[in-house]
Formats: structure tokens, C-alpha cells, sequence
């Protein structure tokens, strides 16, 4: 039996599990009731991507398929706050534009499951689109499992899931996150365990025989979990290994030789935490784009959440750099701001590109950024820094979120300060080569 049921005034085609799609039906209700009174609070990112209202955290699934971005992430339809993991739906053309689609999955209550945890979608062998995700249980009922479905539509809006478990429990009741990657004509598909970051392979890519394969990499006793874990596969052949381990996104860079990695350099992708739980996927010029969630708001205005801006990832030697995706130049308004003495009217989304030479402190729109010669402050915390010569700053502003790039994305810090000092104004105090742009929502 297949249902419809309207979202955002469409008819959809739901799953052959009508219970489903009026789990889904009712949680959509529950985002769409608040959209209006979210999309007026000043605070909310208007040029990153948010959901309508309510909770998202980490990016699930993302990919590109049909000609389309296809972004899915953790949403709590019911709150602002964490809780009753779905997965949301909202895809783009070009990483800047994101149409929002209806709920993907729900938990299946009546079957004892209360989240849909993060996970991954990759092609199988005959091009098909495979989700993969975390059933989390009631009450601790039974480890967490790794399930799949695949897609009912080309557009990838319903789902129907298989009839058990792909993966059942690893070592850690806890084990999640499945992130699939390809190498050397290889597919393998990682899941944090604990520590450790378990390995499976899908051979001849075909993930109905999906099997463990050991062990990717082991954390030392001070990491409590590798959560997130995203495999980068680079040109030269090495391996970029990331990983949400409750603390600042880290990087491990090293080798594979197809049943383990070694590790040779590491660092963090971003000095702060209020950037975690990254997705990667393949932008039409074959490029590979990290996408993480930025965190860090405060409850109680009915939206809680948005997604970084896409980054793409360069690794030179052992130093890996960021910067932001070239589309998102597209929220830039064509002139350049002009300079003169005093403050400058940058509104509350913009782009800044600062040359610092000595001690200097910029006020943009309620953000203090202070750098001393070897101290980078910001929000309240401090960050060390070794720069040769002048320091060299990429800032892009939305409101309550900041993405600071430092030295050409050898460093970034992501902040989130909610509160009523904004003026939409830029002033530098010290010696400073400042230049600034506008962003206009699209």
C-alpha cells in the first residue's frame, strides 16, 4: 500500500509502510508550525542553511545525485533542544540555494526505536543509493544497530529500510556513525566503535555482502569516542581520517593499506567545537567538500542549529588547509566596500579579508576579534597561533555565527555569540589592511 499525504503544499509519495508515513506526516506539521515566527528572529543565520525551526545537528547522508546536493540531517521535530532523532531533507543545485523536503526517516516507535542516528549514503554496484544509520533503542533494550534503506523516487525523498540489520553489535554497545569511502576500486564502509573505527567491505561494491574487515585505527586511552568517522581518500594516495571525538573536529593524515592506517601526522580541522560532526561529499568539479554542523545556541527560540559553510579541504605535505567553497561567493554583493576613516557599514552578513602586522583588535557586528602577535582572541577564548609575518584573517559573518580562516585555512575557529550587541558596523583599532563585502541571502 503506498499513502500521500501533502508537505510544503506537494503531493508526495510516502513508503509502503503507512505507519511511517504518518509518523512523518505528524513531525512535519510540528516544523512547519513554527517556520514563520523563526525565519523573523534576527539572531538566526539567514545565509547558512537551517531547517524551518526546531533542533538539526549533524549532517547525514550527504551527497550528490541526479544532478542535485542532497543534504540529510539530524532533526528533532518537537524541540529546540536535542532529543527524538529524524532525519531531515533539504537539497540545493549549488550548495548556496537549499529547498526544503519532506522528513526522510522516523524512528519506527512500535518497533522499539527512539532515534535515527547519523550515517551515510553511497551507490551500490548498480548505481543504487544506499542509506546507512544508527538505530538507537528505547531504554537501552539492545545494542545500537546499523541499519539500511534504499530509495522509493529519484529524488530521494522516501525510503523503505531493509527487514534486519546490516550490522548488528560491535565491541561498543554505542558503536555509530557509518561513513562508506572507496579506494583503489575497493568499498569499505567505517563505524566508530568506541576507540577504535571499526572496518567493513563491500566487495565488488555490492553492500549486500557487506563484512568486517578489522580495524581502520585505534584511539589512544585519552580519546573517549571516535564519533563522525569521515574517510578522505587523496590524490597522492594517502588517507585524511576525521573525527568528532567530543571535542574539536580532528584530523589524522596517513597511509592504507587496505586493512589498516597508518597515522603520520594530525591536528584539529577547527580550533573550536562549536564546528563538529562533519559529512563530506563530491561537488560536480570532482572536488571533495566537508560539511559540518555549528553548534552552540541557545534554547528557547524555537531553532536551534544551521550548517557550516561547505569547505573544501587541500593537504599539502602534512599541513591541511581549508577554505570556504567558491559558490558560496555567490551570497557576495558585487562591489566591495569602500574604506575611509571610522566605521564601516558591513551589515550583519558579510565577508572580510583582514592583514594584521602588529596587535590589532576588530569589532564586526558584536564580535571582538584581539590578536596580541601571538594570541588570537575571540568569544572569550584565547588561541595560540604561530604566524610568520603579518596574520592574515578570512572572516565570514551571519548574524550569530562566525567562520574565521587564518593563514590561508592552516587554522579555522567557528564561533556562535547570541545577543543583542550587533550594529552592523566594522571598526579596526591598530594597524590593518581591511577589506569587506556584503552577503545578501538567497
Amino acid at each position: 500500500m503506498v499513502i500521500t499525504f501533502p508537505v510544503h503544499g506537494n503531493e508526495i509519495h510516502g513508503s509502503d509502510n503507512p505507519r511511517m508515513d504518518i509518523a512523518i506526516e505528524r513531525a512535519t506539521a510540528y516544523v512547519t508550525a513554527l517556520a514563520q515566527r523563526c525565519a523573523a528572529d534576527p539572531q538566526r543565520p539567514r545565509c547558512h542553511f537551517t531547517p524551518p525551526s526546531r533542533w538539526m545537528n549533524d549532517p547525514n547522508g550527504t551527497i550528490r545525485y541526479r544532478g542535485w546536493y542532497h543534504l540529510f540531517y539530524q532533526l528533532n521535530p518537537f524541540g529546540d533542544q536535542w532529543g527524538f532523532m529524524h532525519w531531515g531533507h533539504t537539497r540545493s543545485r549549488d550548495l548556496v540555494v537549499w529547498e526544503d523536503l519532506p522528513i526522510a526517516l522516523a524512528p519506527d516507535v512500535l518497533a522499539g526505536e527512539e532515534h535515527c542516528y547519523s550515517g551515510c549514503i553511497s551507490l551500490d554496484a548498480d548505481g543504487t543509493p544506499r542509506l546507512f544509520y544508527t538505530s538507537v533503542p528505547f531504554a537501552d533494550a539492545r545494542p545500537f544497530e546499523q541499519w539500511r534503506a534504499s530509495p522509493l523516487d529519484d529524488d530521494l525523498i522516501a525510503w523503505q529500510r531493509d527487514r534486519r540489520p546490516c550490522i548488528g553489535a560491535l565491541a561498543d554497545r554505542l558503536a555509530r556513525d557509518p561513513y562508506a569511502f572507496r579506494w583503489c576500486g575497493r568499498t569499505f564502509l567505517v563505524i566508530g566503535d568506541g576507540r577504535r573505527v571499526a572496518l567493513f567491505e563491500a566487495p565488488e561494491g555490492d553492500f549486500d555482502r557487506l563484512r568486517a574487515a578489522g580495524t581502520l585505527w585505534t584511539a589512544s586511552a585519552e580519546m573517549e569516542f571516535a564519533e563522525c568517522p569521515n574517510v578522505l581518500t587523496l590524490p597522492d594516495d594517502r588517507m585524511l581520517l576525521l573525527l568528532s571525538p567530543y571535542r574539536p573536529v580532528e584530523w589524522r593524515l596517513g597511509t592504507f593499506d587496505g586493512q589498516a592506517m597508518t597515522v603520520q601526522a594530525e591536528g584539529r580541522l577547527d580550533l573550536h567545537d562549536a564546528f563538529y560532526a562533519t559529512n563530506t561529499l563530491e561537488d560536480a568539479a570532482g572536488r571533495t567538500v566537508v560539511l559540518g554542523w555549528i553548534r552552540g545556541f541557545p534554547a528557547g527560540r524555537g531553532w536551534n542549529g544551521c550548517l557550516a559553510f561547505p569547505r573544501l579541504i587541500e593537504v599539502d605535505g602534512d599541513v591541511v588547509r581549508q577554505r570556504i567553497h567558491p559558490a558560496i561567493e555567490a551570497l557576495l554583493e558585487l562591489d566591495e566596500l569602500p574604506r575611509g576613516p571610522g566605521a564601516l557599514a558591513v551589515g550583519d552578513a558579510c565577508r572580510v579579508l583582514a592583514t594584521l602586522p602588529g596587535s590589532a583588535t576588530i569589532w564586526l557586528h558584536g564580535f571582538a576579534i584581539n590578536w596580541d602577535g601571538s594570541i588570537l582572541t575571540m568569544c572569550g577564548g584565547a588561541y595560540p597561533l604561530t604566524v610568520v609575518g603579518s596574520l592574515r584573517l578570512e572572516i565570514w559573518l551571519d548574524r550569530s555565527v562566525i567562520e574565521v580562516f587564518i593563514d590561508d585555512g592552516r587554522a579555522v575557529l567557528t564561533r556562535v555569540q547570541v545577543g543583542d550587541s550587533g550594529d552592523g558596523l566594522l571598526r579596526v583599532n591598530g594597524e590593518a589592511d581591511v577589506r569587506a563585502w556584503r552577503m545578501a541571502a538567497r
